[in-house]
């Protein structure tokens, strides 16, 4: 009898599917496709911003058949179709959407984990709806109720298997309402069409780095054994985990450890030399990042700035570390600021951008007996203020001297970042 390639394969994960991943296809655009029936097949991008040099964050179907990709500069979408629609971020609206698609979930399984804005995972192992309905129809009765009850022109990719990682392999498979499944039985036929830069976690300078190891393709990634893995520079845990990975197995750790910084950009619509205007959005953007890093229940010793003038487009990047983790906007910001002192204050600052690396989590370390006694209070006063921000907007609590000030930095939401407090 002849066997097939996947019976050949050892050690691949032979547990019968129980992890679906929802992912919304071309998110925001088709939100505000849904929203605004006028915009409904038309081109559409959301941008960061409106300006020509800001970065597409999301483009519908009908953008992305003329090739106008997430990415791209706003410029370059208007050479491909001047008469593309350019709209900036509502991230309320997304928010809303994205909190109806836990809700839908929820009703098929009490395990359900918010990967991103646009995407969600759940575990319907020991739930009744596994055995009545197979992971396939429960699919298809998400698919049904997001039509129902967002509207036709919010549609989702579906992928099933044996992990979270998986399951994102097979939903992006197909991007376009699609509803796929990735198992035992086809895993290699699957890792057989795809490239290394297909694979969720691996971009262009990792598959590099694979590439010069001796590993070309994900068949190749596969059938990897440790030391080739060392050799493309992973440490020992990492590879491991990739072994795994690669074969159906749940590795709950590592997408969570990859991130290694927290970062805020904005691109000026004006071009300023104004220290009063640059500390004001430096002051902004440092409270954002501090947000993100206390959703995430991060903290950071390592701040940076960038700056980008114009019209040169010449820059500037300063960075220091400091000698214990911070994470409070207050705190970023007045490090960020000395770093800010050493622009060249003859030219425009075009770009301004603020972040924090070298991550540690909340609670690991011993607090200095030496250190700050306000530290405590300044960062419940913080937590205080993102639940107030978070149930009335950005702008419900400012400092007071941004009190009366245009509002610079607009509500944002980066891939991978929810917005929400549990993140």
């Amino acid at each position: 009898m002849r066997t097939s390639p996947a019976a050949e394969e050892p050690n691949l994960n032979r547990a019968d599917p129980a992890t679906i991943v929802v992912d919304l296809n071309c998110a925001f655009a088709s939100i505000e496709q849904q929203h605004d029936p006028g915009l409904r097949g038309w081109p559409l991008a959301i941008a960061a911003y409106a300006t020509d040099a800001a970065t597409v964050v999301s483009s519908s179907k009908e953008a992305r058949d003329l090739g106008i990709k997430t990415g791209m500069r706003v410029f370059e979408a208007k050479a491909i179709f001047p008469r593309v629609a350019i709209m900036e971020p509502n991230p309320p609206r997304y928010r809303a959407v994205s909190d109806q698609l836990i809700e839908i979930m929820e009703r098929h399984s009490p395990d359900v984990l918010r990967m991103s804005i646009d995407e969600a995972s759940m575990n319907l192992a020991g739930t009744p709806d596994l055995a009545r309905l197979g992971p396939e129809g429960v699919g298809r009765a998400v698919k049904r109720a997001l039509r129902e009850e967002v509207g036709d022109c919010v549609t989702c990719s579906v992928g099933i298997s044996t992990s979270i990682w998986m399951g994102k392999q097979a939903s992006n498979l197909d991007k376009r309402d699609g509803l796929e499944r990735i198992d035992h039985t086809n895993l290699v036929s699957v890792f057989g069409q795809l490239r290394l830069t297909d694979l969720s976690g691996i971009a262009e300078a990792s598959a590099r780095r694979l590439q010069r190891a001796g590993i070309h393709t994900p068949l190749e990634f596969l059938r990897a054994a440790q030391p080739q893995l060392r050799a493309a520079g992973m440490h020992g845990d990492v590879a491991d985990a990739w072994l795994k990975r690669l074969r159906g197995f749940e590795v709950s750790t590592f997408e969570a450890a990859a991130r290694k910084s927290y970062s805020h950009s904005h691109v000026l619509a004006r071009a300023t030399r104004s220290q009063r205007e640059l500390e004001e959005l430096l002051m902004r953007l440092s409270e954002m990042v501090g947000r993100r890093l206390r959703a995430a229940r991060r903290r950071g010793s390592v701040v940076s700035v960038g700056v980008v003038y114009r019209p040169d487009v010449a820059r500037m990047s300063k960075q220091i570390k400091l000698p214990a983790p911070i994470s409070t906007g207050e705190e970023i910001y007045r490090t960020a600021l000395k770093l800010l002192a050493a622009r060249d204050r003859r030219q425009d600052v075009g770009t301004l951008g603020v972040g924090l690396s070298g991550l540690t989590e909340v609670g690991s370390g011993q607090m200095d007996m030496f250190s700050d006694p306000s530290r405590p209070r300044e960062e419940r006063l913080e937590s205080a203020m993102d639940a107030i921000r978070d149930r009335f907007g950005e702008d419900a609590v400012q400092r007071a001297r941004l009190l009366g000030r245009a509002r610079v930095v607009r509500d944002r939401i980066a891939f991978g970042n929810t917005g929400h407090p549990d993140e």
